[in-house]
């Protein structure tokens, strides 16, 4: 990753195959070109969850970000009370890196704020055939 896109934002835009209806977006910020590291973010319009499209979305945009970014490691935030995310996220390969304790006020309560990563050699583990760059 080259100095110069430190602090940069890659936006995808989630649009829905068949209806062309907009879904959410997904992200990438990559935080500092020396650690090869970037965050992760994530929004689904809520008629949308649980079918799959964060899921999807986050895969892609994770596996984009080890394969043409070079990173080392993605993070991201997620809230206590999204089960569903943090499911998804460990499901895909994200393991909890620590915890903002009362870091999120949310519907007239506090709650904690998980942060969640995962490395460039557990994603490859995990999805080696998508990681590889074409030699064609």
């Amino acid at each position: 990753m080259k100095t110069f896109a430190e602090g940069s934002t890659l936006w995808f835009s989630l649009v829905h195959k068949e209806s062309g209806s907009f879904i959410g977006f997904c992200c990438i910020n990559l935080l500092e070109a020396k650690n090869r590291d970037a965050r992760l973010a994530i929004t689904i319009a809520s008629r949308f969850w649980g079918k799959g499209y964060g899921t999807e979305a986050t895969r892609f945009t994770v596996n984009h970000a080890f394969k043409y970014f070079g990173l080392q490691r993605v993070s991201l935030d997620v809230t206590e009370g999204n089960v569903r995310a943090q499911a998804a996220y460990a499901k895909l390969g994200f393991k909890v890196e620590g915890r903002k304790r009362r870091g999120n006020w949310v519907d007239g309560h506090w709650e904690d704020i998980i942060n969640m990563g995962v490395l460039n050699d557990e994603w490859a583990e995990l999805y080696h055939e998508s990681c590889q760059l074409s030699t064609e």
